[in-house]
């Protein structure tokens, strides 16, 4: 609903009125001087009489010349006109709140110039889960999350990082021949996870050339990512990381693992391990 404005609407009553009427006749042609309503507009009028007394009226509609008014606004009292009384649109009180007053989905972006509105625009606190159609208060770590139907709730955004659950493992350093270890066991809650591992190894040079090493992330015995470090062309230095995503139905037994491999030469290689899983639900 809004209310509707014109300039300088006045008329004179073409037909008498009395206290209880709510359909008021103009003189004859005087109807285009105010507003055309359509649903849900309206504007506030005021009638006259020849002693000056006063009766502000809320129009809700118009046909032509005649008036479909609410009697009595603003505290005026009806009363009867006379034929020949006055009645003009003016700017009453009531009017100038209803303009101020913004109806559901009146308000369209294209009303709003960029960057108009922020922080030092709106009260703190001013804006709850109700104005922004929300169900709910959510808990801790929560975020908003469309509905897709104009509405929002709480949850937990599809791959965005949540709590942080995780686990830094240092594999150590090794020397010598190197056989089957299995250097960390950790176990991991049921979830849904973003796993990080990287390793790294510093070869001892020149004592030790062998021909690669291996280290695995596992999942209850099984391995999911296999980090493999070779010299070579690549130097005494080698670093390799691999990530993705893993969703675990119960617990599950991680393992960070050194296969038996390279050649066993003595001197040695410094390897270490960071294992990050990073809970995501």
């Amino acid at each position: 609903m809004s209310v509707k404005f014109s300039n300088n609407g006045h008329s004179t009553l073409a037909a008498s009125l009395t206290s209880s009427a709510t359909s008021i006749t103009v003189a004859s042609g005087h109807g285009a001087r105010f507003p055309s309503l359509s649903s849900g507009e309206y504007f506030y009028a005021t009638l006259i009489d020849a002693s000056n007394n006063l009766e502000i009226v809320k129009v809700t509609a118009r046909s032509s010349d005649v008036l479909t008014v609410t009697r009595a606004q603003e505290s005026t009292t009806a009363r009867a006109f006379a034929i020949g009384d006055r009645i003009e649109l003016r700017v009453t009180a009531q009017g100038l709140a209803d303009f101020r007053t913004i109806a559901a989905d009146e308000i369209v972006n294209s009303m709003i110039a960029t960057d108009a509105v922020n922080s030092d625009s709106i009260a703190a606190n001013s804006v709850t889960a109700s104005e922004l159609n929300v169900s709910g208060n959510g808990t801790a770590g929560q975020a908003l999350l469309s509905d897709g139907d104009g509405s929002f709730s709480y949850g937990t955004g599809g791959d965005s990082f949540g709590t942080e659950n995780g686990t830094y493992v240092d594999v150590g350093t090794f020397a010598g021949s190197y056989s089957a270890n299995t250097i960390r066991t950790v176990t991991i809650p049921a979830g849904k996870y973003f796993v990080l591992f990287t390793t790294s190894m510093a070869m001892n040079l020149p004592n030790n050339d062998p021909d690669g090493f291996e280290v695995h992330y596992r999942e209850d015995g099984t391995t999911v990512f296999n980090n493999a470090h070779t010299e070579g062309s690549q130097g005494p230095v080698t670093s390799r990381t691999t990530c993705g995503h893993r969703t675990f139905s119960g617990s599950v037994t991680v393992t960070v693992h050194v296969p038996a491999g390279g050649d066993g030469d003595a001197g040695g290689a410094h390897v270490h391990s960071f294992l990050k899983l990073i809970k995501l639900d």
